[in-house]
């Protein structure tokens, strides 16, 4: 039973660690299930500070002007050696301070006039199977229920509201009001049974409009002061907001009035009403959702959220194996609610956010997060939901032309209109590619080419061709165009190098650090795989098929672990910046999310494994997320099984969002992928099932776990052996697929026609 629930109100200042949140990709809503007054946190994704606009008339996107220059000086400092002169000139290789933030729209207050009372049977709720919020209980001889969801297809948040006495007899017992507060410099008003919040920006004139349309069977007053239903017996409000923001460089304006699209929107939902409203948004939701399920050990029964975080912490069993089903299924929920086809692309808080001042601006993280947000799109089975990222990656590469020419000297012009685009360690949705103000956390130049893994991905789980070729693999080639030239000959280290390299968020700035050769040279080998799949053959591909066996991203040091940085057991390098056990473990991108070291390449597994055991288990959030998928690539269930479990007992809040600290998002999103990979691995050309089960999954089930290649498999297992296990592929092709047997381990080789199922072991 995958519901998060309280038997408690939430508290409205805790807002990461208790509200429940509702989303649709375009809009969020978080809920904290008040009695008689209630917050609720509304979002639109696209509302954000920074930016082109009359007072920033000259934006660039943070690029200053002929930044390559220095870059020039500093890899030659390098090469000498001259590292006190590197350190003087890194302040030259950063970007401006006008980035920008994500906005909160406003907070939306509640008011109810209820009898005095004891509360009774109070229970509030997020549904994830349903993709339902709802709070009920009972005061002074009222019943009272609240239900709300964000729905996709009509591209609105739903409210209801109703009320009713328990001797079946009372009506009209619904009074409430609600009222705006925390809004942007806007006009309030009401218009019929809507009320309107419509305004600007004040930092760079966005425009935004968000109506309420209020249908109810009681009184109703709407004015600049808000909403008064009084004596209904229910209400429903259809919410809708949106800006003119478009994904479009260089002005980011659609030139569309706002209301153009609230309006229309709100008045045919309210048309439909909430029953039918409601139906077409499960109907939606749930044929993503439904894809996939997992059961582990038995059936889960209900228990409030908090207690069964408590009851885990203490090692109860039951309540272990339900928390970790319905946080496997929270992440699917999460990317599902805030990640949809022509919105913005998941944050670092998804779509939520209560501040206008939020951790990291909210933003769009290269060097770790944005990619984690989207591990989980395809071996869970919600490839769609990664279409925002890939468009919004192709919107990045015209400001990323600026970036590379004024950093790189890499330009694009008439002649080469797609000659190169980077994008570095922050982002923003007004085509923010350079490098941070700081250069020790803002110059990432291979943070492309780890997004290109993402995207490049898609196909490998799809098998979708014609999408490759027409929007995917332009972005892989431009970025091919730009590593070509970027990348240098080193003559003392005999390979091409990126220069200079920094490997986040720690250690010396360096050449060509693992952490960058590793994530070129994975997506060069991407490439080349998929312009054999497009069919297209040329100079680049020559150039890339030339520079690739000179990448040599990886060596081991003298005490047995992966070396980070190529230098490191030279004589003078510079070990003051480096911390022994810090989150971020870049060296290892090989491992995961990449592909090249894996069972064929055992010297480098057995360094990756010493390197993960000498940076250590415990850290923030989202960190130990990626651990559990590095270990469950070594095949070692039980270690990724620890950190899945030191996840949730010490960096989960009780309303399961991810603590960092305070709050990310890609920490849900990027355990949710970990637990399926102990579950299904696919990168070394075969179909592992159980590659790293733990001891405590003594047996369980799940369904539609996805493979590269576009197979689906359906496995039921009991004291780690596969009982049971259905294959199936909607666009056909062979697979090997290896899994556990009470024996021993078997393999089997499937050739299936689009569309079919196949039993391989039946239950």
């Amino acid at each position: 039973m995958n519901i998060i629930g309280f038997e408690q109100e939430g508290d409205k200042q805790l807002w990461e660690q208790q509200c429940l949140p509702i989303g649709n990709g375009y809009m969020g809503a978080s809920m904290f299930g008040g009695v008689r007054r209630e917050r609720i946190v509304l979002n639109e994704k696209s509302l954000w500070a920074g930016g082109p606009c009359e007072r920033r008339k000259d934006y660039r996107g943070g690029n200053k002007r002929g930044r390559y220059k220095y870059v020039k000086e500093v890899r030659e400092r390098l090469a000498a050696g001259n590292y006190q002169g590197v350190t003087e000139l890194l302040p030259k290789l950063t970007g401006g301070d006008d980035f920008g933030t994500y906005l909160l729209l406003c907070d939306a207050v509640l008011e109810f006039d209820l009898p005095e009372g004891e509360v009774r049977d109070y229970l509030r709720s997020l549904d994830i199977e349903r993709s339902l919020y709802c709070c009920k209980f009972t005061v002074g001889g009222v019943r009272c229920e609240r239900r709300a969801f964000a729905s996709y297809p009509d591209r609105v948040i739903v409210f209801e509201f109703g009320a009713d006495g328990l001797d079946g007899k009372s009506g009209g017992l619904l009074n409430f009001s609600l009222r705006l507060e925390k809004t942007h410099r806007a006009d309030i008003y009401g218009e019929g049974d809507t009320l309107v919040y419509s305004g600007e920006v004040e930092d760079n004139g966005l425009r935004f409009d968000a109506r309420f349309k209020v249908s109810t069977d009681g009184e109703l007053v709407i004015s600049e002061k808000g909403i008064s239903v009084r004596k209904a017996n229910r209400a429903v409000i259809c919410f809708c907001a949106a800006t003119d923001y478009e994904m479009k460089y260089p002005t980011y304006r659609s030139g569309t009035a706002p209301e153009k699209i609230t309006v229309p929107i709100v008045e045919n939902a309210a048309q439909k009403g909430y029953e039918e409203l409601y139906k077409a948004h499960y109907a939606d939701y749930s044929e993503i959702y439904n894809r996939v399920s997992l059961r582990i050990n038995g059936d889960a029964a209900f228990m409030p959220a908090d207690r069964l975080l408590e009851e885990y912490k203490k090692g109860n069993r039951a309540a272990m194996d339900a928390l970790e089903t319905l946080y496997f299924q929270y992440g699917r929920y999460l990317l599902i609610s805030s990640s949809r086809k022509g919105a913005l692309p998941a944050n670092l808080q998804g779509v939520w956010n209560e501040s206008n001042t939020p951790p990291w601006c909210c933003d769009y993280h290269t060097n770790v997060n944005l990619q984690m947000n989207y591990w989980g799109a395809y071996n869970t089975n919600m490839p769609e939901t990664a279409l925002p990222l890939v468009e919004f990656l192709d919107a990045l590469r015209e400001p990323g032309r600026v970036t590379a020419k004024e950093y790189c000297n890499i330009a694009s012009d008439g002649e080469n209109p797609e000659n190169g685009w980077v994008v570095h360690t922050q982002c923003s949705p007004f085509g923010w590619t350079a490098p941070g103000w700081d250069f020790y956390w803002g110059w990432c130049t291979a943070a492309a080419a780890w997004l290109m893994q993402n995207i490049w991905e898609y196909y490998e789980f799809t098998g979708d061709g014609e999408y490759l070729k027409g929007k995917i693999f332009p972005i892989m080639r431009e970025s091919a165009r730009f590593y070509t030239q970027w990348l240098i000959y080193d003559k003392r280290q005999d390979r091409f190098v990126s220069s200079p390299t920094y490997s986040p968020e720690h250690g010396p700035v360096s050449i060509g650090n693992t952490y960058e050769q590793s994530l070129i040279e994975q997506f060069f080998i991407d490439f080349l795989k998929a312009s054999e799949v497009v069919g297209e053959q040329g100079a680049l591909q020559s150039k890339v098929r030339e520079m690739l066996p000179l990448l040599k991203p990886y060596s081991v040091s003298k005490t047995g672990l992966l070396r980070e940085w190529f230098e490191e057991d030279g004589e003078d390098f510079d070990r003051s910046k480096i911390q022994k056990n810090h989150r971020h473990i870049s060296h290892l991108m090989g491992l995961y999310p990449g592909k090249r070291i894996n069972s064929d390449t055992p010297e480098l597994m057995r360094a990756a494994i010493a390197s993960m055991n000498d940076r250590g288990d415990e850290s923030t959030g989202w960190a130990m997320a990626y651990r559990i998928n590095l270990w469950s690539r070594t095949g070692d269930g039980n270690r990724a099984y620890k950190l899945l479990r030191g996840l949730i007992e010490n960096c989960t809040f009780v309303n399961m969002w991810d603590v960092h600290p305070p709050f990310q998002i890609d920490g849900n999103f990027g355990a949710c992928a970990g637990i399926a990979e102990m579950l299904l691995q696919s990168r070394e050309g075969v179909i592992r099932l159980l590659p790293a089960l733990p001891d405590e999954w003594k047996s369980g089930e799940f369904t539609g776990l996805c493979a590269r290649g576009g197979f689906t498999a359906d496995a039921v297992w009991h004291n780690g052996a596969v009982t049971s296990l259905k294959v199936s592929t909607q666009i056909g092709g062979e697979c090997e697929i290896v899994y556990p047997t009470a024996d021993g381990e078997k393999a089997v080789k499937v050739k299936l026609s689009a569309g079919e199922e196949r039993v391989i072991i039946r239950l």
